[in-house]
């Protein structure tokens, strides 16, 4: 069995999040002396995925030292950087797929700054499915969610809206078969949801979208109290 492969999107700004990321980018926020991004690599490590790519843009020399630390490991890490101004949550993964960095027909793509206990298993796409996307109960930060289900086929309509997790699963042909260059994955996904192309899940499990201080406390308080329980 071929292992799995996963990207980290790591290049946005955290500016909700100054003045933390003023001195570091926001994966390299520590809760409870674990960076987000370490804790998203070993989530995707008990998962089963070995070969990893991981983006970083304004101090993305910071995430690129970081990694240093799993060059003796058993995992493959990559990293690109972007430049001052990251190119997007879509954006990143046509540059990937343009550098030559993705070598496989499909791939995880998970945000740095989300926390979750997720399993991120192997997913079969049927023919003509681009991607797969987790979606979570809405949060008090996006009480009107982002996408519907209707059974497994994610939709756009008036029914109940779910929370884009931030975790999606991708053909690299939704990518190469772009009809353009999209900067956002919800601009990609919109397009081929309009196609009936994307399926979808909602995962009750643990998720935190940490994107603002009040959240990053939150994070610090949960995982306090799980390392009381």
């Amino acid at each position: 069995m071929t292992q799995m492969h996963s990207i980290i999107l790591a290049a946005g700004k955290g500016e909700r999040l100054r003045p933390l990321t003023d001195l570091v980018p926001k994966p390299l926020i520590a809760i409870s002396g674990i960076t987000l991004l370490e804790r998203n690599i070993n989530r995707l490590y008990e998962s089963g995925v070995r070969n990893i790519i991981v983006n970083g843009s304004k101090m993305g020399e910071q995430i690129e030292s970081f990694l240093e630390k799993y060059e003796q490991s058993d995992m493959n890490i990559e990293f690109i950087n972007e430049g001052e101004e990251p190119l997007g949550t879509a954006g990143a993964i046509f540059n990937m797929i343009d550098s030559g960095l993705i070598t496989d027909e499909h791939f995880w793509v998970i945000n740095a700054d989300i926390m979750t206990n997720f399993s991120f298993k192997r997913i079969f796409l049927n023919p003509g499915i681009m991607g797969h996307v987790v979606m979570v109960p809405n949060p008090d930060h996006n009480p009107n969610g982002d996408f519907c289900l209707d059974g497994d086929r994610v939709t756009i309509s008036n029914n109940q809206r779910y929370t884009f997790s931030g975790i999606s699963f991708f053909s690299v042909n939704c990518f190469r078969q772009s009809s353009q260059r999209y900067f956002s994955l919800a601009e990609l996904l919109n397009d081929y949801i309009d196609k009936k192309m994307i399926t979808g899940e909602l995962f009750q499990g643990d998720w935190l979208d940490v994107g603002t201080s009040d959240r990053l406390a939150e994070a610090e308080e949960i995982c306090t109290r799980k390392s009381n329980e």
